[in-house]
């Protein structure tokens, strides 16, 4: 069965059980899931879709931000019937996404807001509380939560519904395999490669057909699963884009008669290592002819640093970075991918050391350490540094990657810490390779490479040091990967708070640009975990703000710039003269105390992104 995805997910049922009653009370009957009243009827979903449309089209900011609270200064005004369609319609598209970090009494608290809008209001009975409760919102599979919580998942399903009631067409959604049906989907509504809008075709499918229908978003993965685990006239079939869903359907079936059991899914054991998850792994001629199936070996260098301003994501980029190199793949789901990597460095895969400004070889590669003898004399002994202890390990472990995260690299002096182990780092020189070197370690005695299964992984913050600073043979032998500024992942934390994060981060590092340089902008990652207007000024007041003051070395008036030009955020006040610098070339008002303000208006952070003109006198 497609529906089982994995023993601790019995939950999964009440989910399903949810979207079969919206699928024969609404999609089919055109009435309610909470009431009698009929609400799916052509007339309203056309209208709601026309007021979502509305409501896109008339701003530029299309993918959420603030949408939540236009969308219900809308339904303020719009019929009773039209607001409780809406808050189904939202629940509907609840139904699939899970997102760890965001507690499933969210779906509910938002559903509600809308429910409770209709006036007059109507109270959900008790015999439908359960399609609201944790287990029916516990979702089935993360998505990409910044493209799902407004316009593109209520669309499609309003979109999906009315073209159905209104084409009526000859497919019965009870008895039927799901294909004619996804044909019908693919012709008649949208079946568009934008990435958007594939997380919302896939719930459909899986919620409406869940015994046919896997939780693989993309047809490369379709693929994937055909070409490992198909016969050659499936792979043959499989081709075709159209067919992918039912051929996968096939090779199930044929997995479940072989293992004698149904309770089985492409992401857990035994299929998961099965198949291969990477993307472009599957390359095919164009000519017509068989396909040609190509798992090529994913080239990773085995010494990265990853470097950007702060604030960027390099503390979760390089865990995610970690997993995938010792498992192959990176989990989508960021709970999951930081429980492995606490597994990884529990198991000693995986070593991690910050880098200052005292470190230095000894505590690296290895040192003397006094130790006291029998006779309790005092004798200096060779210890390993971390680098050689994990070195070891890869030894003993050959062909298991394993990495060492080096962070804040930059901090310290990186060519004292290394010595002669520098030549070592390059790939063509590692154990076994074609032009192996091997030093003599000058405490121990020993001699040693490194072996070719160790990775190091590096990370760096430009606003301390500029690349263009580090020694030159120690960029030789590092890729360079830019963590820049992604103002688009605030989408979420945007909407829970209120305020247009994406264009906040934009304007301030635009300025920051031409103030001072790319190595010193602001990352997205402060603001990630806002949740609402009053933390968002935290993070400004304690983070940002200071963080600026830094930049400029305390020169507030580029502060204020950066901030909008204005007096939202910092203020200062005129300081007058010390008494006897009368004919010090001084005057009243060129020096200033400045504070940050307590409290921001309610407009500071529009002013912000809008820019305006300084006001000396302002108080």
């Amino acid at each position: 069965m497609a529906r089982w995805i994995g023993p601790e997910h019995d939950y999964i049922e009440n989910i399903l059980a949810a979207a079969e009653e919206w699928k024969q009370r609404c999609l089919l009957a055109g009435g309610s899931v909470f009431t009698d009243e009929s609400l799916w009827t052509p007339e309203n979903v056309g209208d709601l879709e026309q007021l979502v449309e509305e409501i896109e089209s008339s701003t530029t900011d299309q993918w959420g931000l603030k949408g939540w609270n236009r969308l219900k200064d809308k339904l303020k005004n719009a019929r009773p019937e039209l607001v409780r369609l809406a808050a189904e319609a939202f629940w509907f598209t609840t139904l699939y996404p899970d997102n760890k970090e965001k507690p499933w009494s969210w779906k509910r608290e938002r559903f509600n807001e809308l429910w409770e809008l209709a006036a007059p209001s109507t109270s959900i009975d008790d015999s439908r509380q359960h399609l609201i409760d944790d287990q029916a919102l516990r979702g089935v599979a993360a998505v990409n939560w910044g493209h799902w919580l407004i316009w593109l998942p209520l669309n499609y399903i309003l979109k999906m519904t009315r073209v159905w009631k209104t084409n009526h067409p000859a497919i019965d959604l009870n008895r039927e395999p799901p294909w004619k049906f996804i044909r019908w989907l693919r012709t008649e509504v949208d079946w568009s490669k934008d990435k958007e809008k594939r997380p919302m075709r896939l719930a459909i499918l899986y919620l409406l057909f869940p015994d046919y229908i896997e939780r693989v978003e993309t047809s490369e993965q379709k693929r994937l699963i055909i070409d490992a685990l198909g016969n050659s006239s499936q792979q043959e079939s499989g081709a075709d884009a159209a067919t992918e869903d039912e051929v996968v359907y096939e090779i199930r079936k044929r997995l479940e008669k072989e293992g004698g059991t149904s309770e089985l899914d492409f992401f857990q054991p035994p299929l998961e290592g099965k198949w291969p998850r990477w993307r472009s792994a599957v390359n095919r001629k164009e000519n017509g002819t068989e396909p040609v199936v190509r798992r090529p070996r994913v080239v990773r260098s085995l010494n990265v640093i990853l470097y950007g301003p702060p604030g960027t994501g390099k503390t979760y980029e390089t865990a995610s970075r970690c997993v995938g190199i010792c498992d192959g793949e990176e989990p989508a789901d960021g709970e999951q991918m930081r429980g492995r990597y606490r597994e990884l460095v529990a198991e000693g895969r995986v070593e991690f050391v910050t880098f200052h400004q005292s470190y230095g070889y000894e505590e690296f590669v290895e040192g003397l350490r006094p130790e006291t003898g029998s006779g309790g004399g005092i004798s200096l002994k060779a210890t390993d540094g971390v680098l050689k202890r994990i070195a070891r390990r890869a030894q003993e472990s050959e062909g298991e990657p394993y990495v060492l995260v080096i962070d804040e690299i930059n901090r310290a002096n990186v060519s004292k810490v290394l010595g002669e182990l520098i030549t070592l780092l390059e790939e063509d020189k590692r154990q076994g390779a074609e032009n192996e070197v091997a030093v003599t370690l000058p405490h121990s005695g020993e001699r040693f490479t490194l072996p070719a299964n160790l990775h190091l992984l590096g990370t760096m913050n430009t606003a301390d040091r500029s690349i263009a600073l580090l020694d030159t043979a120690l960029r030789r032998r590092f890729r360079f990967e830019e963590l820049a500024p992604d103002p688009e992942l605030l989408e979420e934390a945007a909407e829970a708070a209120g305020v247009d994060l994406p264009a906040v981060l934009h304007a301030m590092n635009e300025r920051l640009e031409w103030l001072l340089d790319r190595d010193h902008l602001i990352g997205h990652a402060w603001f990630m975990t806002a949740g609402s207007r009053a933390e968002v000024d935290e993070v400004m007041r304690r983070k940002i703000i200071p963080l600026l003051a830094e930049y400029f070395y305390e020169d507030w008036a580029k502060v204020r710039a950066v901030l909008g030009g204005g007096d939202d955020f910092v203020r200062g006040e005129p300081l007058n003269r010390p008494p006897g610098l009368d004919d010090g070339g001084y005057e009243d008002g060129d020096r200033r105390r400045w504070t940050v303000r307590d409290e921001f208006a309610d407009d500071a952070y529009d002013r912000l992104i809008r820019g305006r003109p300084v006001d000396d006198d302002a108080a």
